[in-house]
């Protein structure tokens, strides 16, 4: 499967322009090709998940290039006291304004 999903990218990747985002099946998770020094693009992930309308919650997400890099995040997001740390600038910040927007009947 790995062969094959590395050959779906690469000629998808192929004609897309750089910065361009190409969706996958993952919510939220895109591909995204990055210049590089002549033929040598450089492809990355970004997650940026979607928000209760489905479009994209930050104006930029976290862009990836390596298992390594998602490691290094993966670990900082299960940590407990940064949840505490967000907590706590939400309470400072005037607690989470989650307000609903009503669709108008047409």
């Amino acid at each position: 499967m790995t062969k094959e999903l590395e050959n779906k990218i690469k000629s998808t990747m192929k004609d897309v322009k750089a910065w361009q985002r190409v969706p996958t099946s993952v919510n939220g998770v895109y591909i995204v090709k990055a210049p590089g020094n002549t033929d040598n693009d450089t492809l990355m992930i970004e997650i940026n998940p979607l928000n209760d309308r489905g479009t994209s919650m930050k104006r930029k997400g976290l862009f990836l290039k390596s298992s390594l890099e998602f490691e290094g995040f993966e670990e900082v997001f299960k940590s407990e006291n940064v949840m505490v740390l967000l907590n706590t600038i939400e309470n400072i910040n005037g607690g989470s304004k989650k307000e609903e927007i009503k669709a108008i009947e047409l």
